[in-house]
């Protein structure tokens, strides 16, 4: 199985690689790092929302009052109307698969997100059942369930 996947693996080296987040050496922690320089989708932190957290923190845990908080950042968060993740070939886009739309599960569910994703890829028997990740489901009109799985 890993050589016939390996067989579709593709290796080149790009300007990336040299100056892109992934280049050697690019996590000197004294320079703004590329990870800092491409950022997109960069909300900022919501004040009224660090500040309720910080009120209901303090309320239950007492002992914290007056902690001050020393850096917050905003963020995105994808995930589908359905909260399921889309983990599909894209129809009418040979070669592009998709594994997106995991929200904040992505970590946890990565192994097993992964692992379908190489399976739909590389054409082999999917580990499950993919239907109720295709991305089709939110074009074609079917009834969106809420957490369908």
């Amino acid at each position: 199985m890993f050589m016939k996947r390996l067989k579709a693996v593709q290796f080149g080296i790009g300007k990336s690689f040299l100056q892109g987040p992934e280049a050697f050496g690019s996590l000197n922690k004294s320079k703004r790092t590329a990870f800092e320089r491409m950022r997109v989708l960069d909300p900022p932190p919501s004040r009224r929302t660090i500040a309720a957290i910080l009120k209901r923190v303090t309320e239950q845990f007492p002992t914290l009052a007056g902690v001050e908080v020393a850096d917050s950042w905003g963020a995105y968060v994808d995930f589908t109307p359905d909260a399921v993740p889309v983990i599909s070939p894209a129809d009418g886009v040979k070669g592009l698969y998709l594994a997106a739309g995991a929200s904040g599960h992505g970590f946890g569910l990565g192994p097993g997100i992964g692992r379908l994703a190489s399976d739909l890829v590389a054409n082999d028997t999917p580990c499950v059942d993919p239907t109720p990740f295709r991305l089709s489901r939110l074009l074609d009109g079917s009834k969106v369930k809420v957490g369908a799985i």
